[in-house]
């Protein structure tokens, strides 16, 4: 089947952004004692009720990451540490291929500024390497209003 003219925009996209965020962590790599600077993966969706932020998240332990809202709810900050098993590094005597990161990480992620969410609902689970955060949307209240005529 065909896509559409929208569909390959929004491939293309994606693909040009996947690009340019491993470019740039390549060339601002930061040598740190506790390892490689790096940023997991994340998207961000709406459904009907919530704006959803999924992060991938492997290798890491609930108590090893922060998550806090902005003020403006504008922004969600994910912070923490990957942590590589001592017994893992003991035994290598050669590597032929490394591309999994250790080390500490922040990611900025901003939330669609046209929906509104509750902060006081928000809801976090982390299950089979996935970090899922769901900010439901903040009811609109409709209040009618008299709207006089003027003559």
């Amino acid at each position: 089947m065909f896509k559409s003219y929208d569909e390959m925009l929004e491939e293309l996209e994606r693909e040009m952004r996947r690009v340019s965020d491993d470019v740039l962590l390549q060339m601002f790599r930061i040598s740190t004692t506790s390892g490689e600077v790096w940023s997991p993966r994340v998207d961000v969706y709406e459904t009907a009720e919530a704006v959803v932020v999924k992060v991938c998240a492997a290798g890491l332990d609930s108590n090893q990451m922060e998550l806090t809202i902005s003020g403006d709810n504008r922004f969600m900050t994910l912070r923490g540490v990957r942590v590589e098993a001592d017994e893992d590094k003991s035994s290598r005597i050669r590597y032929h291929q490394l591309e999994i990161y250790y080390g500490p990480f922040e990611r900025i992620i901003p939330l669609p500024a046209d929906v509104p969410v509750d902060r006081d609902k928000l809801a976090a689970a982390y299950k089979d390497g996935f970090l899922k955060v769901v900010f439901p949307k903040a009811e609109k209240k409709r209040i009618s209003k008299k709207i006089d005529i003027k003559e």
